[in-house]
């Protein structure tokens, strides 16, 4: 029996999922949702190199709600402006079709505790489920460290670093928009709305994983440090003035009892190498996980970033594309409601003595 499903949006991301379920077997295309109007009314194989396949592209979104499908897998962007995610889910929810994204809705009571309410009571109605996937957050902080202190007689701290090389990104919205490249030094700080549109995501994935490990979180403190250069800098999709931003190390870091016990770092630049940072990117995608505790436990994982046979998809949105495909036929298999992946036999934090 196969799984019909629906791809919403094509980005980089979205254009992964979508040739991954024409070329399953098991999965049938219901459906396709996009934003640009250049897409509107091709067949869903032309968008990604693939045979045709009798569905056309469409924006109309009450014409996507209302179709019969089992599940449907969310990439939108979190770029743009008019960002109408949460409806959009919702709706798709309360249509009857289960939903898997990949925009950081990974802790929901994180996120905004009506956007909790919104999506849990369309689950409720409609025995639909959802499903938070993507990469960090969403796998390598709630899931991968976590499984690894099923090997730890004691855990003291988990950090989580990722090395983003930014310089092959596409989209100017993404780059610039959403994640400060090219913007002044003083417009990337701790306090400005840029920083915060991005914080949520990481605050999400340390409550997310507190929950894993039964550990209560007393705060959670940020910090920002930014580099320039003094020359212009040109990626794939700008020019990046002279002293402008060019590199960022942003930290979040959850403190219990005064001492950080998770703490997730993200290191993002767009040129090879930046005084005084440890970054050996070489076109790689790099997540180091430290576990201090007993015993200490180190673990780097790199994926190839450069881009895939997909034009314009890179390994690392391969990767976040694959982490919602991946999930359906779980997801499927779940209880109605928001669907968590389980973890076994991860460390289960003490209670303060």
């Amino acid at each position: 029996m196969t799984i019909r499903v629906i791809q919403w949006a094509t980005g980089s991301v979205g254009k992964a999922q979508l040739a991954e379920i024409i070329d399953r077997a098991d999965l049938e295309l219901a459906g396709l949702y996009v934003y640009s109007a250049s897409k509107v009314g091709a067949d869903a194989g032309e968008i990604v190199g693939r045979p045709p396949t009798g569905v056309t592209a469409t924006d109309d979104a009450a014409a996507i709600f209302a179709l019969d499908a089992d599940i449907v897998l969310h990439a939108a962007s979190k770029a743009f402006p008019g960002n109408t995610n949460t409806d959009d889910i919702v709706a798709l929810l309360a249509s009857g079709k289960s939903v898997i994204t990949t925009t950081s809705y990974n802790h929901l009571a994180t996120y905004d505790p009506e956007v909790e309410q919104r999506i849990t009571q369309a689950c409720a109605q409609s025995g639909a489920r959802f499903h938070a996937a993507g990469e960090h957050p969403g796998f390598m902080f709630e899931r991968l460290a976590t499984s690894l202190t099923a090997l730890s007689r004691r855990v003291d701290r988990i950090t989580v670093q990722e090395f983003v090389d930014c310089r092959a990104i596409t989209a100017r919205e993404m780059l610039v928009d959403l994640m400060g490249m090219g913007k002044l030094p003083e417009d990337v700080t701790a306090e400005s709305p840029l920083f915060q549109a991005i914080s949520i995501q990481y605050e999400q994935s340390l409550a997310a994983t507190a929950d894993v490990l039964g550990l209560r979180i007393d705060e959670i403190r940020t910090d920002v440090r930014t580099a320039t250069l003094p020359h212009d800098v040109d990626v794939a999709c700008a020019t990046l003035p002279a002293g402008s931003v060019v590199g960022q190390i942003m930290s979040w870091s959850a403190y219990r009892d005064g001492t950080p016990v998770l703490v997730a770092e993200e290191y993002w630049t767009a040129v090879e190498e930046i005084p005084g940072w440890d970054l050996a990117l070489a076109g790689q995608f790099l997540i180091r996980v430290i576990v201090d505790g007993a015993p200490p436990i180190r673990l780097e994982l790199t994926i190839d970033n450069h881009e895939t046979d997909l034009e314009g998809v890179a390994g690392g949105q391969l990767a976040v594309a694959m982490t919602a495909v991946r999930a359906i036929p779980y997801v499927l298999a779940a209880r109605p409601g928001v669907v968590v992946p389980e973890i076994f036999g991860a460390y289960r934090w003490p209670e303060a003595g």
